[in-house]
């Protein structure tokens, strides 16, 4: 999370070097949607108006309409199926603010020697997504955009076109990486825009492993429709709010916890939340984040916190296995959700529908199901296997 005016980050806000004494004075001028604030995720086109940098983003279509998946619900078959697993795509939704130069402990701009927030991160996707890039088909959508400047308020919250975007395809992991070459961190955090936009780039084949993941160090903001004289501010000086012409200051906790909610529910695409470095008091609405995306953690915080380089590979490494080696396709779906019985190596495993450890179902219309927790760890490619018997259970 970035703020303006001067730029700030989270609870403690540390200035950065070189803004204009001019823009601590008038504090955030930068937007979301402006006033049209979008309620839902559509499946149809729709337009963002990137008003603050007069760029019209528009997504016409999901992108990834070549692979191979069913397409059609699975009916039920009664009798017993070795379970295959499902094509994975995964979209990443990153991060691109200017608190990224901080260094991962606080909110200190990385010296030459130390590892700042961005390249933490390009070193953490690079381990655990380019040994998988012919196997699962991954997209990124980075915001704000790279032409976002930090000193122009009317810049600060734009947003890169779809072109832009990497769409999800096999072979991607070094489209995705050289970014982190190419752009460097800079302006606010529009997480709500950056999160619709990306899950138009996902396939709307129902019968993919589809997931997104948010990687961002900080509260959600740039939306200019919020009351400034009454929001929480993302910035350390409320002034940065007060003083302001508009909310893009504000914490946009709500209509980011809405967008994710909209995602999971009406697509069934889960949205993984990764926090990077100090989160500060704004932790509570990473939670609700990642609760609202349906993949949260089974303990306390809710999101896969990451303080240390290691601990965000970790995180990455988690989702990675969730979508790449625990999404598995059934041939045989019955109309009541427990009339199947869940096998990994002969052991029958339990449903388990807060997803922690055992197997639920996450689009029960197209056999589509995922293991979670020791479930996910025990199997294998070949070793899942499920018996349909078409009825429920006590008939």
């Amino acid at each position: 999370m970035t703020s303006f005016g001067p730029i700030r980050h989270l609870a403690r806000g540390v200035v950065v070097f070189g803004v204009m004494a001019a823009l601590a004075s008038c504090g955030s001028r930068t937007g979301l949607f402006g006033p049209e604030l979008l309620d839902e995720i559509p499946d149809a086109t729709f337009d963002v108006d990137a008003r603050d940098g007069g760029v019209d983003v528009r997504v016409d279509s999901p992108v990834d309409a070549a692979i191979d998946v069913i397409e059609e619900p699975v009916g039920c078959v009664p009798g017993k199926f070795t379970f295959s697993l499902a094509t994975a795509q995964l979209m990443f939704v990153l991060d691109r603010s200017g608190s990224m130069k901080f260094v991962l402990t606080s909110d200190d701009l990385a010296l030459p020697g130390q590892t700042s927030r961005w390249r933490a991160l390009e070193s953490s996707l690079s381990q655990t997504i380019s040994p998988f890039t012919n196997q699962i088909a991954m997209g990124a959508r980075f915001y704000p955009s790279a032409n976002a400047n930090g000193n122009d308020l009317a810049r600060a919250c734009i947003q890169d076109p779809p072109s832009v975007a990497i769409a999800p395809a096999l072979g991607n992991a070094s489209k995705i990486l050289d970014v982190f070459t190419r752009s460097i961190p800079e302006g606010g955090t529009p997480t709500a825009t950056a999160l619709a936009l990306a899950a138009q780039e996902v396939s709307s084949s129902r019968g993919v492993a589809r997931a997104m993941v948010v990687a961002t160090d900080g509260a959600p903001n740039c939306n200019a429709a919020l009351d400034r004289l009454t929001c929480t501010c993302t910035s350390a000086d409320a002034r940065g709010c007060l003083t302001s012409s508009d909310g893009s200051n504000c914490l946009d906790d709500v209509k980011t916890v809405q967008t994710i909610k909209g995602i999971y529910d009406d697509r069934n695409i889960p949205v993984f939340v990764i926090g990077i470095g100090v989160t500060g008091s704004f932790a509570s609405t990473l939670d609700a984040m990642a609760v609202a995306g349906g993949r949260p953690r089974a303990g306390s915080p809710r999101y896969y916190a990451a303080d240390t380089p290691a601990e965000l590979t970790a995180a990455f490494t988690v989702v990675r296995d969730s979508v790449a080696r625990c999404s598995y396709i059934t041939p045989s779906s019955p109309q009541d959700p427990d009339a199947i019985s869940v096998e990994i190596g002969g052991m029958t495993i339990p449903r388990d529908p807060n997803h922690v450890d055992g197997w639920d179902w996450i689009d029960q219309t197209y056999g589509h199901l995922q293991l979670f927790g020791s479930a996910c760890t025990q199997a294998t490619s070949t070793n899942v296997s499920g018996t349909v018997t078409c009825e429920p259970p006590d008939q």
